[in-house]
């Protein structure tokens, strides 16, 4: 479990890892390269960081291109570290021959209201038909945003489960901004939790200020548990009273 950088400092990686550095419990990271101009930065910071004490590390591609093509960005994320995962959002993949020479290091994450494609199982089936080895991300707050009951997320584990390779987690707004974890986001997810996993690493997307990040973590392992599995105590049949 872990922070997205882009989470805790938005454009900042270096302030992003900063801070996840006082959080015993967070052993993940992913470095978020949200926005196309952040990505060479990170790629020129990388010998510089220390990574050390983490058991997983991800990076987010830019969730839209401008400054950047697609070819220019994907040779770009070619160039990561061959054991991390590049978070992509299927909007900015067009060229598919090209994108399947990442193979499994290609993580495709499901999209929220606001986009066209990738947002439930059978439109990810489509983009993984051409792109079989990719793997996947589970946004469970993009999908709780489209189906507060969870039955989208079910069914996008249920048929994409076996790619699974790491969840974001957050509440999401309607515009889809990221929200802390309240107890109706924790209800819901808990409905998911069985099939996560227990290795599967908790990517942390709630923007919330640092002397929130702890409650944060608390809130999450009360839907996932440290099992994977759901909190003890913490009933996914029925929502929390008011």
């Amino acid at each position: 479990m872990g922070f997205s950088t882009g989470a805790l400092a938005k454009g900042d990686y270096r302030r992003g890892l900063e801070l996840q550095r006082a959080l015993p419990r967070a052993r993940a990271v992913e470095l978020s390269a949200l926005r196309d101009h952040e990505l060479q930065p990170l790629l020129d910071g990388l010998g510089e960081l220390d990574l050390g004490g983490l058991d997983y590390v991800s990076v987010h591609a830019p969730s839209k291109l401008g400054s950047l093509s697609e070819r220019e960005t994907f040779e770009r994320l070619a160039a990561l570290p061959e054991a991390w995962p590049i978070i992509v959002h299927p909007c900015i993949v067009h060229s598919f021959a090209m994108w399947r020479e990442l193979g499994p290091r290609l993580c495709l994450e499901n999209m929220d209201n606001r986009k066209t494609t990738g947002r439930n199982a059978a439109e990810l089936r489509v983009l993984f038909e051409q792109l079989p080895e990719a793997t996947f991300c589970l946004d469970v707050g993009h999908a709780r945003q489209i189906d507060p009951t969870m039955a989208l997320a079910l069914l996008m584990l249920h048929e994409h489960g076996s790619r699974l390779r790491q969840l974001h987690v957050s509440d999401v707004g309607p515009r889809g901004e990221h929200q802390p974890v309240r107890a109706l986001a924790r209800w819901a997810f808990a409905r998911v939790a069985r099939l996560v996993p227990e290795s599967c690493p908790l990517i942390i997307e709630s923007v919330v200020p640092p002397d929130r990040l702890e409650p944060e973590i608390e809130a999450v392992l009360e839907a996932f548990g440290p099992m994977g599995s759901g909190a003890p105590g913490l009933d996914a049949s029925a929502p929390p009273a008011p």
